[in-house]
């Protein structure tokens, strides 16, 4: 098997720091994934926007890391809103619980609009 590579990309949306992820969120990548986000929530960036609309593929510890995040992010008075457009991602948020944590939205400029507000 061929192990997918997890891109990240960090812009800027509504005011919000968005941190789009595409490929594979799992125990390889999500050091990768905790990097960004902290750098992004250490530079007074508090409240922030995961996109995983491109995500084909997350484990317990990419759920793991985006807890840790959301962590840091509320120790700053911060909040981490989730894009998620794929079921199979959604049903795995649902599993865990996780969507009473993490409010989840179909769209970026929505997802940032809710953390701006």
């Amino acid at each position: 098997m061929m192990e997918m590579d997890l891109r990240i990309k960090t812009r800027i949306v509504e005011g919000v720091p968005v941190i789009e992820l595409s490929g594979e969120l799992d125990s390889y990548t999500c050091s990768q994934f905790r990097d960004a986000m902290i750098d992004i929530i250490e530079q007074g960036h508090p409240s922030v926007v995961v996109s995983m609309a491109e995500v084909e593929y997350i484990d317990s510890s990419g759920l793991g890391t985006l807890v840790g995040g959301l962590k840091r992010a509320s120790e700053k008075g911060g909040r981490i809103a989730v894009v998620c457009r794929s079921n199979q991602i959604r049903k795995v948020f649902e599993i865990t619980g996780l969507e009473k944590v993490f409010p989840l939205f179909e769209d970026e400029t929505e997802a940032a609009r809710s953390l701006a507000a």
